[in-house]
């Protein structure tokens, strides 16, 4: 068991927002680039310390950002704090309205050019605030508490033909669960409030032509003002989970949603974080005497020390992906799908609908390569984690279901247990293994869609929760 020690903490905040003009990354069938932002795209950094190690929590406005930018994003930054990358956690909010990373698709040069140009601005900014955020690092003290917050509802729906699409099921499994983490100053000051919640940030849709964190924006706004401490979102399991208001289909009614949802997010964060208290506490019972006998308490202050057990740990293992079409089979496909998108450009098809059939083609080509190596297509998944005392993070390089988050908290050793997906990278939905037998997008076409060779398992799931909760017991013996 290791010694509880002093805490530090310190934060900082970059804006990232890319020059307006560059391609959005969330809507494939989206029709224009950006062009004006709604509000400014940020990356809040956190930096904790105990005097022997350090984990670095980067929360960006992205969509997430793909290998292998994720692992140059966390080396760089490792090294401007003298850390390893695995101390480096890249959390991504997955606004469908952030910008577009290289090498996601095929572009023309000027816009590969500003993708560049864009990544490479973001490694210098994403540095800087993790420099800025160790500098500044005090004595603190964490707390954590949960409330419930009803952003989502599970977007499974099955139709009366059988056929599983994006809508609503409201029988299907959500996490309303809201994690609310107070970090103050010795003093009981404020200093940053982490939000974990679970829901796709797409309340503005795909006619937007905006730049934007979407609700999260607006939440981090309301809490920064009411508290005075620097706020940031972590994104949780929410691969199945869309807002209640449903994708926005444009018009100022998708704007009113997301200060909606932001405000209802903000509010319980509020109501939570104000009942928690870090620095004093309730002393002995007095009793004054006046008309009545009246009971009361005097609050004490806590030691000056402020006492964590704080560990870091990642896990990286190779899986499989499913099987390869024959070469044959797939060079059929890749014809099929490149004739199908010559044919969409021909017929002077919407913007939109030319990107989708560019993307399949772009798909086709790459199945079409692997399977003529006939050699099975493997993955990685990284599973980081961090544990604060009764709170512990794990967090996964993937899109997760709801139901595997559920699983992870229902099962960990930590009584405050949350699993994040879109974090240090991102291969692509990780569904649970009845969705296999029940199809829809998550698990048919989303592999097409992240250019996958092959398509995930029903392994995938599972290895998620084991890995996790390998991780979690391990760091509950810290």
């Amino acid at each position: 068991m290791s010694r509880p020690r002093l805490l530090l903490a310190g934060t900082a905040r970059a804006a990232i927002t890319p020059p307006i003009g560059i391609r959005m990354m969330g809507y494939t069938v989206q029709d224009c680039s950006s062009e004006r932002v709604e509000r400014e795209l940020t990356a809040t950094a956190l930096v904790l310390g105990d005097g022997q190690q350090r984990a670095v929590l980067l929360a960006c406005d992205l969509l997430f950002v793909q290998s292998p930018h994720a692992e140059r994003l966390r080396r760089a930054v490792g090294k401007q704090l003298g850390l390893p990358p695995e101390q480096v956690l890249i959390q991504c909010s997955h606004t469908h309205l952030g910008p577009m990373l290289p090498d996601w698709d095929d572009n023309p040069p000027e816009e590969a050019q500003r993708q560049q140009q864009y990544l490479d601005r973001l490694e210098t900014l994403l540095r800087q605030a993790a420099g800025e955020a160790a500098a500044a690092m005090q004595p603190a003290r964490l707390a954590v508490t949960e409330g419930s917050v009803p952003l989502g509802v599970n977007r499974r729906e099955r139709l009366p033909d059988g056929r599983v699409v994006i809508g609503e099921n409201p029988d299907g499994a959500v996490d309303d669960t809201l994690g609310v983490v107070r970090i103050d100053r010795l003093d009981g000051t404020p200093l940053a409030v982490i939000m974990l919640a679970a829901c796709h940030p797409v309340v503005l849709g795909p006619a937007s032509n905006c730049l934007s964190p979407d609700f999260v924006g607006p939440a981090r706004e309301l809490v920064e003002q009411a508290t005075g401490a620097r706020a940031m979102f972590l994104q949780g399991a929410a691969a199945n989970v869309n807002p209640v208001c449903g994708i926005g289909r444009g018009g100022p009614e998708q704007y009113e949603d997301q200060m909606r949802l932001g405000t209802m997010l903000a509010g319980e964060t509020l109501k939570c974080w104000a009942g928690l208290r870090t620095h004093c506490r309730r002393g002995q019972r007095e009793l004054v005497q006046s008309v009545a006998a009246i009971s009361t308490w005097r609050y004490e202050p806590l030691p000056d020390e402020s006492l964590h057990v704080l560990a870091v740990r990642q896990r990286v293992q190779k899986l499989a992906l499913g099987a390869l079409p024959s070469p044959l089979e797939a060079e059929a496909q890749k014809q099929h799908y490149q004739t199908a998108y010559e044919q969409a450009v021909a017929a002077g098809l919407p913007l939109g609908a030319q990107r989708v059939a560019a993307r399949l083609a772009r798909w086709a080509r790459i199945v079409s390569e692997a399977a003529a190596r006939q050699q099975p297509v493997m993955r990685e998944l990284v599973v980081w984690a961090l544990r604060v005392n009764e709170l512990g993070l794990v967090a996964v390089n993937g899109e997760p279901f709801a139901e595997l988050g559920l699983e992870v908290r229902r099962r960990s050793p930590l009584p405050h247990t949350f699993l994040l997906g879109y974090s240090n990278g991102c291969l692509g939905y990780l569904p649970t293994p009845p969705a296999f037998l029940e199809g829809g997008m998550e698990v048919v076409e989303s592999y097409r869609n992240y250019c996958l060779p092959a398509p995930f398992t029903p392994e995938w799931g599972p290895a998620v929760v084991r890995t996790s909760l390998e991780l979690l017991d391990e760091l509950a013996r810290v």
